[in-house]
């Protein structure tokens, strides 16, 4: 989207400017993805949903789940790709523009998805800026994550571990029974 700044400090700026109800595309992929947010105040006051547009369908949202399996199955049909798209995610967890990424993302072919590589990371930009804003020091309600996008992150580590099954992993996740294990509170490095 033109005029906004797609860094994560310059978006969260952007993002807690949402008037109730609005609807707004943030991005849009190579293959025409749109990439929506819409202020819903749930669970903040500057609380907003993530929308997928894909041409020909109905605008949905995604949640971390469809993330987390979408990143799993793009792990197992071509790890190397993963890798990259994974350092890209750490990048983005750094505050990272994921515009700056999508390139180097652009060829890869991931034989088993769900969605584009791009357009995972904008959905974890968009999400991680959630937890930030929910759960931060401006949101009602405080994570012990500091910052609170690392509950995310640490799921999303998880996964591009390789060392756990998606279940147990989308258990977690979904149920919110429990947290990622702290193990995953730095970066998975890749021999």
């Amino acid at each position: 989207m033109k005029g906004i700044d797609m860094e994560m400090s310059q978006l969260y700026k952007e993002l807690i400017t949402l008037k109730e109800g609005e609807h707004k595309c943030i991005y849009e992929s190579n293959s025409k993805v749109k990439v929506t947010v819409t202020h819903t105040g749930k669970f903040s006051k500057h609380d907003y949903a993530v929308g997928l547009i894909i041409p020909g369908q109905p605008e949905f949202n995604p949640t971390h789940i469809r993330l987390l399996i979408d990143l799993y199955i793009k792990r197992e049909s071509n790890d190397k790709g993963f890798r990259t798209l994974y350092q890209s995610l750490e990048e983005i967890y750094n505050g990272n523009d994921p515009t700056t990424s999508k390139d180097k993302l652009a060829d890869m072919n991931f034989p088993m998805h769900l969605d584009e590589a791009e357009v995972n990371l904008y959905v974890a930009q968009l999400l991680m800026i959630e937890q930030d804003l929910n759960f931060g020091p401006d949101g009602e309600r405080k994570s012990k994550m500091n910052p609170p996008r690392e509950y995310l992150m640490r799921f999303l580590r998880w996964v591009a571990a390789g060392d756990t099954q998606i279940d147990r992993i989308i258990f977690a996740a979904a149920g919110r029974k429990y947290p990622a294990p702290n193990k995953y509170a730095k970066p998975i490095t890749y021999d």
